[in-house]
């Protein structure tokens, strides 16, 4: 994982890297899960996947921040980027990533932010989950919301020994 995290800004465009990135640490999390040995941790996940944002800022020339580091904030930041995807073209590779990816990277990635936003000003679960649905619906993920759940259901299962450490 750490191999492939480090080289994610070498071969992949900016906006592919940064959706690789949400989806390394929500694979790195699941790793720490089943690894369950130091000194592979949340914490070591975090460490890798910061430094490859900094490298992504140096390379792109301007700052590429993590959204983990301000999850109150990046939920927005999120679904603004999600809903101006609808004026793309729908046939172009990337909005075939952004559908195919849809579930396994923005669901938990969002979920994940509603947990660990701490503000009471925050988008609730229920808030950020209707708003994911509209998306869905005007990108034309091929996707049901049930297998969406499922697979949140399982994710989270998973994970949550490694989040309360």
């Amino acid at each position: 994982m750490k191999d492939y995290i480090g080289k994610i800004d070498s071969y992949l465009p900016l906006e592919e890297a940064r959706i690789q990135l949400l989806r390394c640490r929500l694979v790195g999390y699941s790793l720490v899960a089943e690894i369950r040995d130091e000194p592979y941790t949340r914490e070591y996940v975090d460490h890798l996947i910061s430094r490859s944002y900094q490298t992504l800022s140096a390379k792109a020339g301007r700052a590429i921040v993590d959204p983990y580091n301000d999850p109150c904030a990046s939920q927005y930041f999120i679904l603004d980027e999600l809903r101006s995807y609808a004026f793309r073209d729908p046939s172009e590779p990337f909005m075939k990533f952004i559908r195919a990816e849809f579930k396994k990277v923005f669901v938990p990635t969002l979920r994940l932010m509603t947990d660990l936003c701490k503000s009471n000003n925050k988008l609730t679960w229920s808030e950020v989950k209707e708003q994911l649905q509209e998306i869905m619906k005007s990108l034309n993920v091929d996707v049901t919301w049930a297998d969406c759940e499922e697979r949140l259901d399982r994710y989270l299962g998973k994970i949550e020994p490694v989040l309360k450490k």
